[in-house]
């Protein structure tokens, strides 16, 4: 053995948690097994063994870095060591550096775990043993009848998600799980009471989660789901736990497990953790239950805790205990660990604080990787300011801030007038009788009308401009019937009065308030039809709200138990209707499935002959009937229809030899029986009676009367009254009609005044027919797939994954996107004629150009003798004139079509191509009649147009409104009036009719005219979470002199020719080859970024092709990341996402670029699961010196950051833009100013 892989030390056995870092700039999830004096023992997953093994064939590291967590959690330690030996997920390695204080720390964790002798585990003295004693008896004593109604809730609430669960599989496992739990009571509680018993029991080595980087993402959340619960729990009740820990540390009991309070809400989860993981329940049960016993058990301990200390305190343990100091120190340690802002809390805040999120402490604990739990809530409240003043500081908007309604000298109110105005509003509101005034404006008129020179202070008329927003937004919301929207609103000053004291209200998922406003959302779903006792209840509990409420939001918990009882009962309603609607579907499915098996049957036996005429009529009779219900009650497997089909064998038997008659009695006993069976009549009919007696007793050669069955016609497609090309394009709907799941909701947008919702609660097994309830479950529409095709393709029926979404969650994402939406309104818009302004009309430009579904002209215009007029009359007559202008230019604009004030007196808009000399002619007419009076004097004007169609040489925006300038100076010269179309010179057609061939004809792009180059992309802050440099992958390709042909002109003709997914294929293939052979090292080549077009990403076959490349053993995925370039081509966007999502799994990521502020902007980054988005170029260009792009850009960057995605900035170009973006919070920046495109081959 090699002596570097001996190890003389004894060796101490720990599991602990650990990093490894191999210099690629990506930490891998290890265990730490054992450790000594020389090194330590490793183990690691196969996925991290993987990995590993892809760097060491490379060349093997000559010191990697092992980090792990202290007994705290809060303090990391590092040890840098040298691999000796590897062998399969594990490697020994040995200490290149000292680091005792590491050393000390593996020393620390390993005494906490299962090796510490009991005796460490009990009380220090007898009478501390019987004092814990008692605490452990009263939690279980206090615990058990609340299980007892836990497992009520939980089996019950198991029920519901069966009900709306999204597959037969989850609803299954969710009805099994509630039987398991309804069953096994008892046992259950036997696990949880002997845990709870044993408070200073031992746990796992190592910190709490220790183990948890060698298992799977699932175990890893379920362990996270309990830890946010605790913390949650510890916020809840922290006065109180306090005051214990305090005690209990006193008396020297104290916990090595990592839990701060050894009788706290941990003992009480895990407990309960543990006793579920005896049942092996899947994750969405465990999250089901999990929530069910917060809501039940979790958020009633007050008065356990209380108890608790009352035993202590009976006991003489610090009975006079003070908190005052010990809250303030821990309020300081708090301000002085949050470096972002560091607002320092005053000592009468800190004895009662605000709540604190416990996503927030999980942050830090637990991996980016992982959504569930461990994603913070994102701060609604926050962002949603920031962008209103972002908005503020942009050049102007049409909503007047709050702050400007009161007098610029006036007093801001104090607390407490503050509290008395709102308490008398919310009075008033309880009665209003026209709830349609805005908040804003209720308060305003309020404190303008009870208090001389008063004001509401800044942070009040950010929270009230918030909240007014927000409530706007919930009424929007497309789901709530009118008396909903009543409800809500008078709700709105209480609300305004919980995020007045806690802004957190936006993101406490657990805050009574926002369950009260999702359940009442619930009962008046636009659609349901709740009774009249329901409404007087609803009534009476938001009256007793908006009446009663003050400060404390008990209130809204009892209200939630109550709108629990009236929402449960209707679920009820709901899910007896749906059971019948789909029974009754099951049913007519079943009986047309037996008629075409017995038809099959009968064709097979019959088809094509000549059959006795009593065979015929026996059928006729009742015994295809028979047939049918036979079918349906046993199968095809069943004897009863093996028998009865036999019977008519035997009756073509008969029919061919007449004198075989021995089992002759039998058979007509069992015809008999058969037409009994579905009939009154117990005896066959006389005309089935005398044919059957003709057939079976007639003579041989006697003549028989028969009568020929044709042969059954194969199965042909339904004729439609579609033509075939609809057909072929109805199939992609088809396609998606057949991917949908029971449960999905629709929007129903047949009566375009009346929008409403549906939902699929059945599909036939061959996806034939489509059934749809309302919100009672009963039956609305059934359509076969072709008509539910041809309906989402129509956009009458839209499919809504988000209709479940909370409502407050939905209100709160719908306000920021409206707010963002009016600030990108305001960067896009001329603010004096709100015509496009240039930049957003080059964007649409740019858009025509790639989409080119069909051609527009540019038409540009000038107005002459506006210098005179604006001398004369005036700045107010000129910008007068201006806006008339921009009326006759709208009125002459087709629908949709873009007009835009590109610049002082210039203005261009785009038409079809057969109207523009029409148009423009028109308008230059309609100039010179229009009358501009000002001050009793009359000024004329007149035009001069350049007109530019989409021609080849019209490669970019910026091209086609230059030669529109170009143009309109020819129509200058020409004089007043006059008109001037562009004329081709040949040259630039040529060039681009040469490009266009050789992508046209363009087969395989693997040869030398193609060029990959590369430009780096750098991160701007620490916090990335790419901390090396990337590199976006651009394409190019020579012409046939020799000449570049630029990435902008190759993909905008080969989008032209459908031949980008021709590109796009080759790209990634020749990128994974290269990534292979070269092998760059992570700190070269952190990761590549390639595009991909939308338009071929509507292509399932380049899909299917890049999903099966990156399934490749040893495909470098995680070096990979998309960006998903002009995403308003994509056609289905589900299907995309669900691409994204897949490929995600396999560690790619993926970017929305050209970001900026398309009508879809938001809803694309809403709807795909991106990690990035890329900032469109325009608004880096001029960045350090105009405002509007910088709001712009700090709009982007917060809405990015509330939704979680990082932000990259393209084209920048000088060190002040740099300086600028990195201000704004960007994340990530590349252009000149970093590095210039280089040759790929050129990188390494």
């Amino acid at each position: 053995m090699d002596p570097r892989e001996r190890r003389s030390s004894p060796r101490q056995p720990i599991k602990l948690a650990a990093q490894i870092d191999v210099g690629s700039g990506e930490s891998l999830p290890c265990q730490i097994a054992d450790f000594c004096a020389e090194g330590l023992y490793i183990r690691f997953s196969g996925q991290t063994s993987l990995k590993l093994g892809s760097v060491f064939e490379r060349s093997e590291p000559e010191e990697v870095v092992v980090r792990f967590r202290g007994l705290d959690s809060n303090v990391h330690h590092e040890l840098h060591v040298r691999p000796a030996r590897r062998i399969e997920r594990a490697m020994g390695v040995s200490f290149v550096r000292s680091n005792p204080e590491a050393i000390e720390a593996l020393i620390r964790l390993c005494g906490s775990g299962d090796n510490q002798s009991r005796s460490s585990l009990q009380a220090p003295s007898d009478r501390v043993q019987f004092v814990l004693h008692q605490c452990a008896r009263a939690i279980t004593q206090f615990i058990e009848p609340l299980m007892g109604a836990c497992f009520v809730n939980t089996v019950d609430g198991l029920k519901a998600a069966a009900q709306k669960a999204s597959s037969d599989q989850l609803a299954n496992e969710y009805m099994d799980a509630a039987g398991q739990i309804e069953g096994r009571q008892r046992i259950l509680w036997h696990h949880m009471a002997r845990s709870l018993e044993s408070p200073l029991k031992p746990e796992q080595k190592g910190a709490p989660g220790a183990l948890l980087s060698v298992v799977d993402k699932d175990e890893f959340e379920d362990w996270l789901a309990v830890k946010v619960m605790v913390t949650r729990a510890d916020t809840l009740y922290r006065g109180d736990l306090l005051e214990l820990k305090l005690r209990l540390d006193h008396l020297g009991i104290s916990n090595r497990t990592g839990h701060h309070n050894p009788l706290g809400p941990a003992l009480v989860c895990e407990a309960f953790h543990h006793a579920l993981v005896q049942l092996k329940v899947s994750r969405d049960v465990e999250k089901v239950c999990l929530k069910v016993f917060e809501q039940t058990v979790i958020r009633q301990l007050a008065p356990l805790y209380r108890e608790l200390n009352n035993i202590l305190i009976r006991h003489g343990v610090l009975p006079d205990l003070d908190l005052t100091k010990y809250l303030s120190e821990q309020a300081a340690e708090g301000v002085t660990s949050k470096t972002p802002e560091p607002k320092p809390a005053r000592e009468d805040e800190a004895i009662e604080p605000s709540p604190v999120r416990p996503e927030d402490k999980i942050e830090s604990k637990a991996s980016g990787e992982f959504r569930g739990y461990s994603k913070s809530a994102q701060n609604a409240f926050a962002t949603v300011r920031n962008l209103l003043s972002s908005l503020k500081r942009s050049r102007s908007a049409d909503d007047v801030p709050a702050s400007e309604s009161f007098e610029p000298d006036a007093r801001p109110l104090t607390s407490t007038e503050l509290s008395q105005e709102l308490q008398e509003l919310q009075i008033q509101a309880a009665d209003l009788n026209e709830p349609d005034v805005p908040l804003k404006e209720r308060v305003v008129a309020k404190v303008k009308g009870s208090i001389e020179n008063a004001r509401l202070n800044e942070d009040s008329q950010d929270a009230l401009d918030v909240v007014d927003r927000f409530f706007r937004s919930v009424t929007e919301s497309p789901k709530l019937s009118r008396f909903a929207q009543d409800k809500m609103r008078q709700l709105q000053v209480p609300v305004l009065k919980v995020v007045m004291r806690d802004p957190s209200f936006f993101e406490d998922q657990a805050s009574p308030v926002r369950s009260v406003m999702n359940r009442l959302a619930q009962i008046g779903a636009k659609g349901a039809r709740p009774n009249p006792v329901v409404q007087r209840k609803v009534d009476e509990l938001v009256q007793r709200i908006a009446t009663d409420f003050d400060k404390d939001t008990v209130i809204f918990d009892e209200a939630v138990e109550e709108l629990d009882s009236l929402i449960e009962r209707q679920n009820l309603a709901y899910r007896r209707n749906v059971e019948r609607v789909t029974a009754a579907a099951q049913g007519s499915q079943k009986v047309a499935e037996s008629k075409a098996a017995v038809a099959a049957a009968l064709d097979a036996k019959l088809g094509g002959r000549k059959v006795p005429k009593a065979v015929v009529s026996l059928l006729e009779s009742g015994w295809r009937d028979l047939l049918s219900l036979t079918w349906i009650r046993q199968g095809e497997e069943g004897q009863l229809w093996q028998d009865y089909l036999a019977v008519i064998d035997s009756l073509m038997a008969y029919a061919e030899s007449p004198g075989n008659s021995s089992n002759l009695p039998e058979l007509l006993r069992l015809i008999q029986d058969g037409l009994a069976s579905i009939s009154s009549n117990r005896t066959p009919s006389s005309q089935i009676r005398d044919e059957l007696k003709q057939l079976m007793v007639r003579q041989p050669g006697e003549p028989l009367e028969l009568v020929e069955v044709p042969k059954a016609q194969s199965d042909k497609p339904a004729k439609s009254d579609a033509g075939e090309r609809e057909m072929i394009s109805l199939q992609r709907w088809v396609n998606r009609a057949q991917q949908l799941q029971v449960g999905d909701w629709f929007k129903d947008q047949s009566k375009s005044d009346d929008l409403h919702y549906i939902r699929l609660v059945w599909v036939a097994d061959n996806f034939s027919r489509f059934v749809f309830v309302n919100h009672q479950g009963m039956r609305v529409v059934e359509l076969d797939a072709t008509s539910l095709a041809r309906k989402m393709r129509e956009g009458v029926l839209i499919l809504d994954s988000q209709y479940e979404k909370p409502l407050v969650d939905e209100s709160i994402d719908r306000m920021v996107r409206n707010v963002y939406d009016q600030l990108s309104w305001v960067s896009t818009h001329d603010d004096l004629t709100h015509l496009l302004n240039r930049r957003e009309f080059e964007r649409l430009l740019e858009h025509q150009l790639t989409r080119g579904e069909d051609t527009r002209t540019l038409l540009h215009l000038d107005l002459k003798g506006f210098r005179l007029l604006n001398d004369v009359a005036g700045q107010k007559a000129a910008d007068e004139t201006l806006k008339q202008v921009a009326d006759i230019l709208c009125k002459h604009a087709d629908e949709g079509m873009p007009v835009s004030r590109v610049e002082g007196t210039e203005f261009a808009m785009l038409v079809p191509d057969d109207k523009a000399s029409a148009v423009a002619q028109s308008l230059v007419s309609a100039i010179e009649a229009a009358e501009f009076r000002f001050d009793g004097k009359t000024y004329e004007l007149t035009a001069n147009v350049g007109i530019v169609p989409t021609v080849a040489a019209v490669t970019s925006a910026e091209r086609w409104l230059r030669t529109s300038e170009q143009v309109l100076s020819v129509a200058r010269r020409g004089g007043a009036g006059r008109v001037s179309v562009y004329s081709d010179g040949g040259e630039d057609q040529a060039r681009q009719d040469q490009i266009a061939a050789r992508v046209a004809n363009l087969g395989d792009p693997a040869d030398d005219r193609m060029l990959l180059r590369c430009q780096k992309i750098i991160p701007l802050h620490p916090e990335a979470r790419m901390s090396v440099a990337q590199y976006e992958i651009l394409i190019s390709m020579y012409d046939d002199n020799g000449e570049l042909v630029t990435g902008r002109d190759l993909v905008r003709m080969a989008e032209r020719y459908d031949r980008m997914q021709a590109v796009d294929r080759w790209v990634v293939g020749h990128m994974l080859d290269w990534l292979q052979e070269k092998k760059p090292g992570a700190r070269e080549v952190g990761g590549i970024c390639i595009n991909l077009s939308g338009h071929s990403l509507n292509d399932q076959a380049l899909l299917e092709f890049i999903y099966e490349k990156l399934s490749e053993k040893d495909a470098p995925i995680e070096r990979l990341w998309f960006e998903l370039t002009e995403a308003s081509a994509i056609h289905d966007v589900p299907a995309v996402a669900r691409f994204i999502g897949e490929m995600k799994e396999l560690g790619c990521r993926f970017c929305l670029g050209n970001f900026g502020t398309g009508p879809n902007a938001y809803d694309f980054m809403r709807s795909l699961p991106i990690d990035l988005i890329k900032i469109d170029s325009a608004f880096t260009h001029q960045l350090a010196t105009n405002a509007t792009d910088q709001a712009m850009v700090k709009s982007m960057v917060d809405m990015a950051h509330f939704m979680d995605r990082e932000v990259v900035a393209t084209q920048v170009e000088t060190r002040e833009v740099l300086d600028k973006l990195a201000q704004l919070g960007v994340d990530y920046a590349q252009g000149f100013v970093i590095e210039k495109p280089k040759l790929l081959t050129s990188l390494i």
